[in-house]
């Protein structure tokens, strides 16, 4: 490691352990009112992933356009680096999913390569496979870990990119998007096997399932199947201290971390469309304590943990394409338009008609970021800028104390 990247490296571990009146800008706690806007980031592109905080620095990437990766100082609005790295699997580095940050290096999916790069300084410190198409990126204890693009899992040390284990899987039909968890030691993996090998009078079938491997060996401690045809493909996963949530098609479920079994039985979500009572798609879902909070066209949904019944809502309009949901304290982050008259199906909305998704389409306003009281279920405040594109709506939220970065067009903004 460089001086320059061990006193980074320093800087960032004070950072973590400093009370949060310490934290740059000054202010703990969620936003909670009005806020307005303290920093605005333009580096030339219209288009920002989701993005990671370390320390002082915001790192997130350029979905189309040109690409690259880029670092922000959280404190003053600056740009500290950017990187566009060439030969990457898809030619345009390209970064779609959050970047994740390991000691002194952010490793990110770019172009669907994996590259590595210092924290410091952008320099690049290696390249890894070439990820899955839209595969997430995980870490923990020094360990980064990906589905590659031969259906193989792999955990890469962090530091070097060395090989530490891998696990193959099968492509299988319907596979889906890679979202790795890790936590006390285990990563957590949707991924599909072959259960009958194809023969001269038949294609091979799979099943996709949710896997528990051993972090430091890549074991398998179990296994969760369904009992639907195909498996499920386990969406916007959140792993608890003992449960590990998520949404397969129009379905929540729950399983215990400890052994993979269900904690309750698959509860799907309903509600009305165009006046008739389906299946609905959950978007945006995130932790709220006792509660999981998504969004529906036509609701924001609280969801018990305990059981998975819905817990309250709030109709409204909302776009499921752009949800920006977020949690700090007891303050939910979310985008659109709470308690507004329902105007039939909305811009993405996903319905479920005879088991099989249907998109709607017409016209919805948006680029209205919103701030609720979980405790009360009160709006706080409700935010929105002008963009160069009427109703343009915002992105990914990234929570920080006292206030929190989102995506807007051609814009990281920074609200306080």
């Amino acid at each position: 490691m460089t001086s320059v990247n061990y006193l980074a490296a320093i800087v960032a571990a004070l950072l973590s352990v400093l009370p949060a009146s310490s934290q740059p800008g000054g202010i703990t706690g969620p936003l909670r009112t009005t806020p307005t806007e303290k920093f605005t980031v333009n580096p030339g592109f219209r288009d920002w992933g989701p993005t990671t905080v370390a320390g002082s620095t915001i790192v997130g990437g350029n979905v189309n356009n040109r690409g690259g990766l880029f670092a922000v100082d959280a404190t003053t609005g600056k740009l500290k680096w950017s990187a566009r790295p060439t030969g990457t699997a898809r030619g345009n580095p390209f970064v779609s999913t959050r970047p994740v940050v390991s000691g002194d290096i952010v490793i990110a999916s770019m172009g669907e390569t994996v590259v590595a790069l210092s924290l410091a300084t952008g320099k690049e410190a290696w390249r890894g496979p070439v990820a899955a198409q839209g595969a997430a990126l995980a870490a923990g204890e020094g360990v980064a870990f990906v589905q590659g693009a031969d259906n193989t899992f792999y955990a890469l040390d962090a530091a070097t990119g060395r090989e530490r284990w891998k696990v193959p899987f099968a492509r299988g039909h319907g596979s889906c998007t890679s979202i790795p968890l890790v936590r006390d030691g285990v990563v957590y993996t949707t991924a599909s096997v072959v259960v009958t090998p194809a023969d001269a009078n038949r294609a091979a079938t799979y099943l996709r399932s949710l896997f528990a491997l051993d972090a430091a060996t890549g074991k398998e401690r179990w296994r969760y199947e369904s009992s639907l045809a195909g498996g499920i493909c386990l969406e916007q996963p959140i792993a608890t201290a003992d449960t590990i949530f998520g949404i397969s098609g129009a379905s929540l479920y729950a399983i215990a971390s400890a052994t993979g079994r269900e904690r309750w039985k698959p509860v799907e979500v309903r509600g009305p469309v165009d006046g008739r009572d389906r299946a609905l798609a959950v978007f945006g879902l995130v932790d709220a304590g006792a509660e999981l909070i998504g969004l529906t066209p036509g609701a924001l949904m609280a969801f018990d943990k305990s059981s998975g019944r819905t817990a309250w809502q709030i109709p409204g309009q909302y776009r499921e394409s752009a949800p920006s949901t977020a949690v700090s304290g007891r303050v939910l982050y979310f985008q659109g338009h709470p308690r507004a008259k329902p105007a039939g199906s909305m811009p993405g909305t996903i319905v479920y008609v005879g088991g099989k998704p249907v998109q709607q389409e017409p016209a919805l306003p948006s680029g209205k970021l919103n701030a609720l009281d979980l405790d009360t279920r009160a709006v706080l405040w409700s935010f929105s800028r002008p963009t160069a594109e009427a109703n343009w709506p915002f992105g990914f939220v990234t929570p920080v104390d006292g206030g929190l970065w989102v995506d807007s067009y051609q814009a990281l903004v920074k609200l306080q």
